[in-house]
This record gives C-alpha cells, sequence and structure tokens, in this order.
C-alpha cells in the first residue's frame, strides 16, 4: 500500500479529497476535519493514518469501537493532547475563544491541511470501494479499508488498537497451507496419507488437527502421528483443537487413528512460513 506521491500527485489527491463531490459522506468528511485540526493544534506537519483513526473515534466513537479492541480513548490522548469531540472538535480554538468574547458573528480563523501520503491512499481506497455500489465513503469503509493493509493494521496494533474480531486473510488461511485433508470414519477412507514438502514454505511449521469438518459429526477421539511419531490428538466435547509445531522432513507421511459414529470427522491442516 506504500508509494511515494510527488507534491503535484498530492496537491491533486488533496484538492479532490477536500472538494471532491462524489468521494467522501458528510460523516467522513467530518472526521478528516477533526483529525486535521487536532494535528494542526498539536502542532503535527502532516495529517497521518493513526491521527485519522483518532478523527473517525472522535467523530463516532461507537461505530470505532465494534471493530477496535484497546484503550481507544487513551491511544486519542496520547496521539492527540489537545482535542475536543462534539460541535466543538470542527472549531478551532481561536474561533471558539471569539465566539465566547465577541459573539459568533464576529468569529474567524482557519488552519491549514497536510495529508500524508499514506493518509491519501486510505481515502481514496474508501472511496473506490464505496463508489463500485454506488455512494460516497462511510467511516465502515475507511474501517474496511484499514484492514486491507497489513502495514496500517501494523501501525494501529503499535498504538495498541486490534481488531475485536477475526477476519479472513487469503496469505494467512490459505497462503500458508502445505498439507490439508478432513479424515472421516466411514469405510473407504485412507488411515494415513503422505504430502511433500517442496520448499515453497518454510519453518516453523504447525500441525493442526479440529474435530469436526464442515457439517459431519464430530469424532469421540483421533490421533495423530506425524513420520511415526504421535504429534496430536483431540476428543469431542472436551478437546475439540490441537495445535504445535513440527519438524517436516522433504516426504512425509500422516497416520490416523479415529473413535467415532459413522461419518465422524477431523480436518488435519499443516501450516509453513511464507518464505
Amino acid at each position: 500500500m506504500k508509494r511515494h506521491l510527488s507534491t503535484y500527485q498530492r496537491r491533486f489527491a488533496q484538492n479532490r479529497m477536500t472538494f471532491g463531490a462524489n468521494l467522501l459522506s458528510p460523516e467522513l468528511a467530518e472526521s478528516l476535519h477533526r483529525a486535521s485540526l487536532a494535528c494542526a493544534e498539536n502542532q503535527k506537519k502532516e495529517t497521518g493514518v493513526i491521527d485519522f483513526f483518532c478523527g473517525l473515534y472522535l467523530q463516532d466513537r461507537n461505530e470505532v469501537m465494534l471493530h477496535f479492541s484497546g484503550d481507544i480513548a487513551a491511544i486519542v490522548s496520547e496521539n492527540f493532547p489537545i482535542h475536543r469531540s462534539g460541535r466543538e472538535g470542527l472549531i478551532p480554538k481561536v474561533m471558539l475563544d471569539q465566539m465566547a468574547s465577541e459573539g459568533e458573528s464576529c468569529a474567524s480563523g482557519g488552519f491549514s491541511l497536510n495529508y500524508s501520503d499514506g493518509l491519501h491512499q486510505l481515502l481514496w481506497l474508501s472511496a473506490k470501494m464505496a463508489n463500485a455500489v454506488g455512494k460516497k465513503a462511510s467511516i465502515k469503509d475507511a474501517v474496511v479499508a484499514l484492514f486491507l493493509s497489513p502495514d496500517w493494521m501494523d501501525e494501529l496494533a503499535r498504538a495498541g488498537a486490534t481488531p475485536s474480531r477475526i477476519t479472513a486473510d487469503f496469505d494467512r488461511d490459505v497462503g500458508t497451507i502445505v498439507f490439508h485433508a478432513a479424515p472421516h470414519t466411514g469405510e473407504g477412507w485412507p488411515g494415513e496419507m503422505s504430502f511433500e514438502q517442496d520448499g515453497a514454505l518454510q519453518s516453523p511449521f504447525k500441525l493442526e488437527v479440529s474435530t469436526p469438518s464442515g457439517p459431519f459429526q464430530p469424532v469421540r477421539s483421533a490421533k495423530v502421528k506425524l513420520n511415526g511419531s504421535e504429534v496430536a490428538g483431540v476428543s469431542w466435547p472436551d478437546k475439540p483443537t490441537a495445535s504445535l509445531g513440527v519438524e517436516l522432513r522433504r516426504l512425509n507421511k500422516l497416520q490416523f487413528e479415529l473413535d467415532g459414529p459413522a461419518f465422524g470427522s477431523v480436518e488435519v491442516t499443516v501450516r509453513g512460513t511464507p518464505a
């Protein structure tokens, strides 16, 4: 996701994000405004992804807390020692002071906008997803865009914000698979299987066993041997899953001992680490 923008690319993107009619919904535009104002009042030179995340929270804390765990309020306070929620968070402090002393009609003030390259890309990705279904980017779209980048999620994790639920990830869920099978107790299912470790994935390797597989019944118990040594076992319902590190050879043999009803099942998966 990381990309270095030229001065003119940044200028164009910021102009479109500030004045583009079909990009940001009013609530997301206000979130960006809150973040930019808080950056200005805290003497930050540009508004980055973490700053924008704090702006989302200041705009709609309930929505953000649906999707992230952690002390988000503390993250905001640490990132923005000076900040305001509600309507006052949209108005520069100098204007609030003028309004208090002279009346709203006399109040004036402003601040500069300067978005980081990462924030430009986050905003554009949010708008792209929303525009694809005929709408402007909302806070939910911005949250989804954050989840699509490991770099942005790592940045949030370092600040103390983590996802509140497990999300599907193709590289993590599928791209790490060395071997997968769903042995059953029914007749005709082999009691052993072989697979090759071709070097596409590296150690550490992990073997995972769980019961049941999909819509089938759970087995009462299952033992799994890898290359002649018992490495994992599960039982239903006390211990339905097991996971442990294993060593692999170039050619490997798995053996299964299953005890259960007809069509009882387990899932056996071996995962590796991308090179």
